[in-house]
């Protein structure tokens, strides 16, 4: 809607009646060249073989009234009403010969969609019937009968004239007859011929809009066209009075509307707005002539006045030219001569276009054709670049500043192309007209504007989409939303019906719940299980324990002390070895009282067993790294405590089986302790000299790695329960003798196994045998010392064992005394062979 505050005042409207003209800045005065025109009178370009009818508008395609075949006369309808695009009209009879897209007149040079009539000739027009008094119909009626009739805006722009007329609050009626481009004479003719005409239009125009005042506006280059409308006016009663006429000065390009309002008004036009925005309305004199034919009359725009110009032509002047006519029939009636012809140019030498297809047809705005010689319109010198002369900015009409547009659609840059203004631009040509340089300035203007309007087409069609895609989006899930509330409230509903049906239980409530019940009970009962002891658990227990405590005696061996002093890191990780094996030991007593009896004293055999291994392994280690001779004495002193310890384990396991084996079992066991004794005397006596103290206590060590692993067996053996072996023993006398022998030589070897512990249990006496280790007759002596004690205490286990044979029954010996003397026989010759392997 018109803004009130943008209206022309009344006060303005006193001084434009008063005669009152203002200027506009810029402008330029090229050679009019009109004489070659304007001096003959209109005539009829005639009917050609075919007309192209353009149906699409602007993109868009109006339903179609025709097909192929269809036959149609002079100002038919081919297309219904579509929005606010005008009826398209058959402008001759004929036949319909194809629906296809041909080139339009347009600087483009785009098909659209266009009808093609085959033409009779006849030209039968279509029955039409006018308003007989236009004055007794409402406005609404006279502008839907523009647009049924088709009448565009005919200098030029090509605007629909029943949406001009449908604007309010007009108080200015400008009809525009400058026509200030150059060659182009038909508004100069139309007026000539048909002055009374174009006033009964203008009447026609002054009811619809009702405006407070009307102006034509002519360039004083049009005497005769001045002249001939003056004598109208004069003739007509009371049209003097509505019609003013305001003849301006003679200057390029005054007839443009923002140039001529501001000439006439002194107002400008805002950027982007329409003159009605002023209250402004403002009417090519063509298009008031076509609103009388299609009011008066009931013709709709089938032709139109067309300037046919240039020294190319033979015949020159203004020709009335059926809308659709291809530009080669003009070419051919007007006699075009093609030796001088360059080009042929559509409209004006300042703001038409050249084209290279003369099939294309003759448009409503199609206002010349124009074929200049070289002569006459010599072809443009090459561009130079700008030299910032500033002319093009002073011959400006719009104040724009031509020179930074040029640069910027140089570059491409849209952003300050908006900022610059470029869309105020007319394209009049005025700045490429003054340039210097020959710069074709409006046609670097053209394609950024169709750059920017391609851009912002892409943007808009990329905003449709993006708002389709987000109302997608919420139609989804609201529908999502709608979805889940239906079966929210179905559930519901039969939750209801089910609590009905049982009373007002929850069955599915009472179902989770028990199952939760159950669940938390197989959790307590797993828990229960997990936490009473087992066998497999007491075992692992114990080991870890056992790993920890050696972990925990390795730390307490720090590398200060081992550095500082070998001998005492040696103590020192005796010690640890025999914490550990203590701890493991009693770790290993509980497990047994709380699992299996049979399986835990298996269990902690074999654990005793690694332990030992491990704690001689680390034994070897500690006396490789000390002295030769130090390692031969605690070598010596550890056998003497091994089979101090063999004996008397010997004595413990003997008892407690069969007393003749264990009598027999005693007795090789002392000839084998005698022998080895004189080996280790033997031995000692050769420590004296540190080179054969170190292989003695090589070969000691060696054969301690041996017996520690045969040790592994004789541990499960041993441990098992004692019902076992005396069961064994009294079902056959043979077995218990053969089970005794090997029982002693499992004992033996336990014995070599003890040898580390007895270092670390004896750890202060070791001490003193450490320090005689210094002096090799100082480890004589302890060696002389040590061979004493076994004898000794070989001798009180002899004894021993004699006392315990007589207390056997008299039965028993008489029955097994055969197989005894064969276990005695047996275990002397593995004795023998024993000791022979160990010289």
């Amino acid at each position: 809607m018109t803004q009130k505050s943008n209206l022309l005042s009344d006060k303005k409207l006193e001084q434009i009646a008063a005669g009152k003209m203002w200027d506009f800045h810029g402008g330029v005065h090229p050679e009019q060249n009109k004489l070659q025109s304007n001096q003959s009178a209109i005539t009829d370009a005639g009917i050609p073989e075919e007309l192209i009818i353009a149906v699409e508008q602007k993109g868009h395609i109006p339903q179609l009234l025709v097909e192929i075949g269809d036959t149609v006369l002079k100002g038919q309808p081919l297309t219904k009403v579509y929005g606010a695009l005008v009826v398209q009209h058959a402008s001759s009879s004929g036949v319909v010969k194809a629906i296809e897209p041909r080139t339009d007149c347009h600087p483009s040079g785009l098909p659209v969609l266009s009808i093609v009539i085959e033409t009779d000739g006849l030209d039968r027009p279509f029955p039409t019937q006018g308003f007989s008094d236009y004055r007794q119909e409402m406005p609404a009626t006279l502008i839907e009968a523009t647009q049924q009739a088709g009448i565009v805006g005919l200098g030029g722009a090509g605007f629909a004239t029943h949406l001009k007329l449908a604007h309010s609050e007009n108080r200015l009626l400008i009809i525009n007859a400058i026509e200030c481009e150059p060659y182009i004479t038909a508004d100069d003719r139309l007026i000539q011929e048909h002055a009374d005409e174009i006033i009964e239009g203008i009447n026609i125009l002054q009811h619809i809009l009702q405006p407070k005042l009307t102006i034509f506006a002519v360039e004083d280059n049009k005497p005769e066209a001045i002249e001939a409308f003056t004598k109208s006016l004069q003739s007509i009663p009371g049209a003097a009075d509505n019609i003013l006429l305001r003849v301006i000065p003679t200057r390029y390009p005054s007839g443009s509307a923002k140039q001529l309002i501001e000439v006439l008004t002194g107002e400008q036009t805002p950027i982007n707005k329409h003159s009605s925005e002023l209250g402004i309305s403002m009417f090519n004199v063509g298009t008031a002539f076509a609103v009388k034919e299609a009011i008066i009359n009931g013709k709709p725009l089938v032709s139109r006045i067309v300037t046919i110009t240039g020294d190319a032509f033979a015949r020159k002047g203004n020709a009335s030219v059926r809308i659709g006519t291809p530009i080669q029939h003009l070419l051919d009636t007007y006699w075009l001569n093609a030796l001088h012809h360059q080009q042929l140019i559509i409209g004006g030498p300042m703001m038409g276009f050249t084209v290279s297809d003369p099939g294309m047809p003759v448009s409503k705005t199609c206002n010349c054709i124009l074929a200049p010689t070289e002569k006459e319109l010599p072809q443009p010198e090459p561009e130079m670049n700008c030299i910032r002369c500033s002319e093009c900015a002073e011959a400006c009409p719009v104040e724009l500043l031509p020179q930074q547009l040029l640069w910027y659609s140089q570059s491409e840059d849209h952003k300050k192309l908006e900022e610059y203004d470029l869309s105020a631009c007319i394209e009049c040509g005025a700045c490429a007209f003054v340039c210097p340089s020959h710069i074709p300035l409006v046609e670097y203007y053209r394609v950024s504007k169709s750059q920017i309007k391609a851009a912002k087409f892409e943007a808009e069609k990329a905003a449709i989409a993006r708002k389709r895609h987000e109302d997608r989006e919420l139609r989804l899930e609201t529908e999502k939303q709608q979805r889940q509330l239906k079966h929210k409230l179905a559930a519901e509903k039969r939750k209801q019906q089910m609590q009905d049906k049982t009373g007002g239980e929850d069955l599915v409530a009472a179902a989770l719940a028990r199952a939760k019940a159950k669940k938390q009970a197989n959790n307590e009962a797993s828990a229960e299980s997990s936490s009473k002891p087992t066998a497999a658990n007491s075992q692992v227990a114990a080991a870890i324990a056992r790993a920890k405590a050696k972990k925990q005696a390795a730390a307490e061996l720090t590398p200060a002390e081992t550095e500082a002093d070998p001998k005492k890191a040696a103590v020192a990780a005796a010690i640890a070895r025999a914490k550990a094996k203590k701890q493991a030991a009693a770790e290993s007593t509980a497990t047994e009282t709380e699992a299996d009896p049979k399986k835990a004293a298996v269990a902690a055999a074999i654990a005793r067993a690694k332990a030992k291994k491990q704690a001689a392994a680390e034994s070897t280690v500690t006396e490789t790294e000390a002295d030769p001779k130090k390692a031969a004495v605690a070598a010596a002193i550890a056998r003497a405590k091994a089979k101090k310890q063999a004996a008397a384990e010997s004595t413990a396991t003997e008892t407690e089986a069969d007393p003749k084996k264990a009598a027999v079992a005693a007795a090789i066991a002392r000839a084998k302790a005698k022998k080895q004794a004189a080996a280790e005397s033997t031995a000692t006596e050769a420590e004296a000299d540190p080179k054969k103290a170190a292989v003695a206590a090589a070969i000691a060590r060696a054969k301690a790695k041996k017996q520690a692993a045969e040790a592994k067996e004789q541990q499960v053996t041993t441990d098992a329960p004692e019902n076992d072996v005396k069961v064994e023993a009294e079902a056959d006398p043979k077995k218990a003798a053969i089970a005794a022998a090997v029982a002693r030589a499992k004992a033996k070897k336990q014995a070599a196994e003890t040898k580390d512990q007895q270092v670390t249990t004896d750890a202060p006496e070791n001490d003193v045998k450490v320090e005689a280790e210094v002096d090799p007759k100082k480890a004589a002596i302890a060696a002389a010392v040590a061979r004493a004690k076994a004898k000794k205490q070989a001798a009180a286990e002899a004894a021993s064992q004699r006392d315990s044979v007589p207390t056997e029954s008299a039965e028993e010996k008489t029955v097994d005394d055969k197989k005894s003397r064969i276990a005695a026989a047996i275990a002397k010759a593995k004795a023998k062979k024993q000791a022979e392997k160990d010289q």
